[in-house]
């Protein structure tokens, strides 16, 4: 994935990295990263309301973190559905 950050006049820079992850002022953490759910599918996008989740959480962290994914599917056509981790 091509991760890119703007500068005051609009100008992207491309960055090295895996994911991308957003705070907001209240102090909430979006993070969006690849995400490949079957191997015969596009791509997607996935949105992490908080952080991806790493193997060393437990159960209860996990449950804190929610995902949104988005597939397209077609050039009209987007696949949009929430989730929570498992392990």
């Amino acid at each position: 994935m091509k991760i890119f950050v703007t500068d005051s006049t609009g100008a992207l820079h491309q960055v090295e990295g895996e994911t991308v992850v957003v705070e907001l002022e209240n102090g909430k953490t979006l993070e969006l990263g690849e995400f490949n759910y079957r191997p015969d599918a596009p791509h997607a996008i996935t949105i992490w309301g908080g952080r991806q989740p790493l193997e060393s959480w437990t159960e209860e962290d996990r449950q804190l973190s929610e995902q949104l994914n988005l597939t397209l599917i077609a050039g009209n056509c987007v696949d949009v559905w929430p989730g929570r981790p498992k392990k």
